[in-house]
């Protein structure tokens, strides 16, 4: 499925913060439509110091001399080595308004990635995808209170309606809000 051929403007955006939400990325950006959910390999979902969410690049590891071989990202299991996000066709007028609501580029930086359809990772078939990362703060901290009620909706919205695994939601991202029993 090639997406970007019906529009060559538009641009695939993915989204794995409070912007899971269709309704706030509604407001946010119009124009943009939301495609499904996909999976971002090699890449660990935090909150940042600003307390917002970002991703965080893995690093490869180097001294892994086992049967997967040198210079392979580190593996383990989906929870903590990659990241779901939903998939927006953004057309050019909302990247930009998007591109203020993000920081860029005091806050966030635009990367392009490749990234898979979330319910077929096994396929060889990747697609890129615009993604906002802030390169400054990569360690973990705490959200900010008024995003973790914008969080909270968002996947509520990307489980109920996009097939976000919830366990994953809270196991990766819920953790930074609430207290384990």
């Amino acid at each position: 499925m090639t997406l970007m051929q019906d529009n060559l403007h538009e641009v695939l955006y993915f989204a794995y913060g409070s912007n899971l939400s269709t309704e706030q990325m509604r407001q946010r950006c119009p124009y943009s439509t939301p495609v499904g959910l996909a999976y971002l390999e090699g890449w660990k979902w935090i909150i940042n110091a600003r307390g917002y969410a970002n991703i965080v690049q893995l690093p490869l590891d180097d001294e892994d001399e086992t049967d997967k071989g040198k210079g392979k990202a580190v593996e383990d299991d989906d929870e903590e080595h990659g990241v779901y996000g939903l998939l927006y066709l953004l057309p050019p007028q909302d990247e930009e308004r998007l591109d203020e609501f993000e920081g860029v580029p005091w806050a966030y930086q635009k990367f392009q990635v490749n990234v898979k359809w979330a319910h077929s990772k096994d396929s060889d078939e990747t697609l890129r995808a615009l993604v906002y990362v802030d390169g400054q703060r990569v360690e973990e901290d705490v959200p900010r209170d008024e995003y973790v009620g914008r969080m909270e909706r968002a996947i509520e919205d990307a489980v109920d309606n996009w097939g976000l695994d919830e366990d994953w939601a809270d196991t990766v991202m819920r953790r930074f809000w609430t207290e384990e029993e």
